[in-house]
This record gives C-alpha cells, sequence and structure tokens, in this order.
C-alpha cells in the first residue's frame, strides 16, 4: 500500500472532512495522470478482475466509461461482452439499479478494505444504496491509489472488494 500521511478529521466536523476529501481528490488526481503507462496497468487490472468467481457468475454488469486518468474501460466492456456478459453504463437512461449482477466501480483512491473517494459529485453514493442485496461491488483503481484511510461521510458506501493493476 502506498504510504500516505493520515488525515486526522474530526467526526463531528463536515467542513474538515470535506477539506480533506478535496486535497486528497487533487492530490491523487496529479499522482494518476502523471501515469504514463495507464493502458498497460487498465489491462493487468482487467485480467485480475476477470478472475475473480464473482466476475465469472455475474451475467450483467454495470462498468462505467472511463475519464481521463482512469483504468481505460474499453478493452474491459469488450471483454465483458466477448465472456457472454451484457453491460451497461451509469449514463444509460433509466438505469435501474436492481439490474446488475456486479457493479464496477470507479474512484481517487480507495483503501483495501473497500472504503471509497470519488470524484465529489455523489452520484455512486446514490446509486449504490438502491441496488440488489446480492449484487456486488468491485472498485478498481491503480496499485498506487491504495491508501491506508480515507476521510469519510456516514452517507459513503464501502465496497465489498478492490482490484488494481
Amino acid at each position: 500500500m502506498r504510504d500516505v500521511p493520515e488525515i486526522s478529521v474530526s467526526a463531528d466536523s463536515a467542513s474538515d472532512v470535506d477539506a480533506a476529501k478535496r486535497e486528497l481528490r487533487r492530490e491523487m488526481r496529479q499522482l494518476r495522470n502523471g501515469l504514463g503507462d495507464r493502458p498497460e496497468r487498465s489491462a493487468a487490472m482487467w485480467v485480475a478482475l476477470l478472475n475473480r468467481d464473482d466476475v465469472h457468475t455475474s451475467r450483467r454488469v454495470m462498468v462505467f466509461t472511463s475519464i481521463p486518468g482512469e483504468p481505460e474501460t474499453a478493452s474491459l466492456i469488450d471483454l465483458l461482452q466477448a465472456a457472454g456478459k451484457l453491460t451497461a453504463l451509469p449514463e444509460d437512461a433509466n438505469l435501474d439499479p436492481s439490474w446488475p449482477d456486479l457493479i464496477v466501480v470507479p474512484g481517487l483512491a480507495f483503501t483495501a478494505g473497500g472504503h471509497r473517494l470519488g470524484q465529489g459529485g455523489g452520484w455512486y453514493d446514490r446509486f449504490l444504496p438502491e441496488r440488489r442485496a446480492d449484487c456486488r461491488t468491485i472498485g478498481v483503481c491503480f496499485a498506487c491509489q491504495i491508501v491506508d484511510h480515507l476521510p469519510m461521510d456516514e452517507h459513503d458506501v464501502v465496497l465489498d472488494a478492490v482490484v488494481t493493476d
């Protein structure tokens, strides 16, 4: 795991949590954008992801369209479809949270235990609580995005697993 200073945030101060998240987002974007070998790292990540039992048993997978700096998901979508999986994207109109068996979740930073720091819009924190109870959630990131601790709010959703390159 990446050795980063622990962010000390008072649980009763939402503004402290927000400030800590903003700073960590800035640092992680800079770190992630500095990776020159994202395609190779992404390919290694997808091998690890596709070797998981919960991916093998899932028929319907929600995955994301990558933005600059994120793991490149175009090849993942192709691999999932070639394996006979149905895929959907968050931006698909009227995506029902009960549809996916598995949700592949992006983020700027994760802990090994599944805590996640997203982009800050809250879309996944609103969508994930509505999913079926048996739907698995897997965060994906580059290994350098794994940290020991994250500032958390009560609405932040903890994922089932995290896969890296």
